[in-house]
């Protein structure tokens, strides 16, 4: 197993498996802090191991989270914006524009799908 592999077993126990994605305030800083890395080197590894940056790899895991408290039926007295706020987006406008760039649709058409 060589480094980038150790740092992916890391970066998805934080970020996937610990759900740190839905917290609004978790940061690439804070997670290369976690990981005892630079922002920089963070940012290299992202891309070399998902081929994405932080944010679109938060945002990525975010509207999937959405996408099923949105076909499930529990969740439909929440609103659209509590969702993406329990999803982790800390407004309406990055929920919507995450959202709708992921599966080329509006939460509100994704739910009424």
């Amino acid at each position: 197993m060589d480094k980038l592999d150790t740092y992916k077993e890391s970066i998805d126990a934080i970020l996937i498996k610990g759900k740190g994605y839905l917290a609004p305030d978790f940061s690439a800083q804070q997670l290369a802090e976690r990981l005892g890395v630079s922002t920089f080197a963070l940012s290299r590894m992202l891309k070399a191991i998902y081929g994405k940056s932080y944010s679109e790899i938060v945002h990525a895991y975010r509207v999937q989270e959405a996408e099923r408290h949105l076909k499930d039926k529990r969740y439909a007295p929440y609103s659209i914006d509590d969702i993406g706020a329990l999803v982790g987006f800390k407004n309406r406008q990055s929920f919507f524009a995450a959202f709708k760039k992921a599966t080329g649709t509006t939460p509100e058409k994704f739910r009424q799908m």
